[in-house]
Formats: C-alpha cells, structure tokens, sequence
C-alpha cells in the first residue's frame, strides 16, 4: 500500500526517470532573486509521465512573507491539480540567524497569504522532525503535512500529527512515500480542491438547429417553468 515520489530541484537532470514514481515536487524559487533554471523542463517531464506535480518554494525568513509568496507564485501558471507547497527549513545561511520565533510567524503568515490567494490548490508544508517538533508550536500545515526523517522506514516518520507526505531517504536522490493508494487517488485529492465548473448551455450547433418558437398563446395563463 502507498506511491512514491521524489523532489526535484537544479542539482538533479531536467528529465529525472519517472520510473516507479507516482508524483514529483520541484523546487522553483528562493528567497526573493533565485529561479531553479530546470523547473519548467521539470515540471512538463513529470506530467508528460502522468505523476502529480508539485512545486516548493524555499524562503529567506528575514523577508517579507507575503512579498515571497508573491514572487513565488507568479514565476507558475498554475493548473487544478498542482500542489502547492513552503519547504519550512531554515539551517542555512540565509536564515540560521533569524529567531525562531519570526521564522514560526513567517510560516503561519505563508501558508495562510498563499492559500487565500490559491483556494482551489492544495496549499501544504514541507518540515523535517526538528522543525516539527522545536520550532513549531501550533500545529498549523496548512491543508497537508509533508514529513521528513531520513533513516526511517517509509511511511513510519516518528510522528503521531496527521501527515500526507514523508521524505524517508536522500539516497541517491530526495524520495517520498505516500500512503494513499495509487496515483489516481492522489490525482483526486489534488483536484478535490479545485473550483466547480461552471454548467454552460451551449448556442446552436449544425448538428443542432435553432428551435422553431412556440406558438404565442393568445390568453393568459399559468405556467410552470422546468430547467431554467
């Protein structure tokens, strides 16, 4: 039971093998100047492949949450189905020095801009345990939690909170384990969220010639009017 998949970013090829895989996440941007110059080969080779595409966005806390998302959401034309996530992490250079406490406000602050600005994607977060477990302190994922703790058996991540996703190795390369059933299921979930269509009534076809107008009645009535 469960998929698999992976997460790509510039280090990996613009056309990973697909093989075995269900989804694939793919990093787009960084902080506020950072574009991953392989996401749109990325990106098409993975639903050339049929897997449920995903896209993360890396911050620099220090910023303007609302800014990056910005600059992050407007790099995609976004479709229904694609998954729309914050990699929540902050060990390196460019965040080690923010306080937790701002890099906590930032991550609430995100997911709750982007997902108003994104009502019809599902809108989630990627965390290793330690963020999980340290620096967060209410829970809050957004609409998914995407889990990582590397050494562990797939699907058992060490948690007890409700979790979608889970990075269980990096070796060779970032691979996920999901546990819904299959890659249409996850497909389901992904478009679940997307906004109803509209129903339309369509004009005259040449199949389809314009109907002959009833005749006017020539008194009054009553009339019960059906399917309009």
């Amino acid at each position: 039971m469960g998929i698999y998949g992976q997460d790509w970013a510039s280090y990996q090829s613009a056309t990973p093998s697909t093989k075995g895989l269900a989804f694939a996440f793919v990093k787009i941007a960084e902080g506020l100047g950072y574009i991953n110059p392989k996401w749109i080969e990325q990106r098409n080779h993975a639903k050339a492949a049929g897997l449920v595409w995903g896209a993360y966005y890396y911050p620099h806390m220090a910023n303007s949450a609302r800014e990056e998302a910005d600059y992050f959401l407007k790099q995609v034309a976004w479709q229904p189905g694609d998954v729309v996530i914050l990699d929540w992490e902050g060990y390196d250079t460019a965040n080690a020095g923010v306080p937790k406490a701002r890099q906590l406000d930032y991550k609430e602050e995100w997911l709750r801009y982007v997902k108003d600005r994104m009502p019809h994607n599902p809108v989630g977060m990627y965390c290793n345990a330690d963020y999980w477990r340290n620096v967060d302190n209410t829970g809050y994922c957004g609409d998914f939690l995407w889990i990582a703790t590397g050494g562990r058996k797939a699907g058992d991540p060490g948690i007890k909170a409700d979790w979608l996703f889970h990075q269980y190795t990096d070796t060779p390369i970032d691979t996920n384990y999901c546990h819904l059933g299959s890659v249409d299921e996850l497909r389901a979930w992904a478009l679940s969220f997307a906004e109803p269509a509209t129903p339309t009534h369509p004009g005259p076809t040449p199949e389809s010639p314009t109907p002959t107008p009833a005749p006017r009645r020539s008194r009054p009535g009553i009339y019960r009017v059906i399917g309009v």
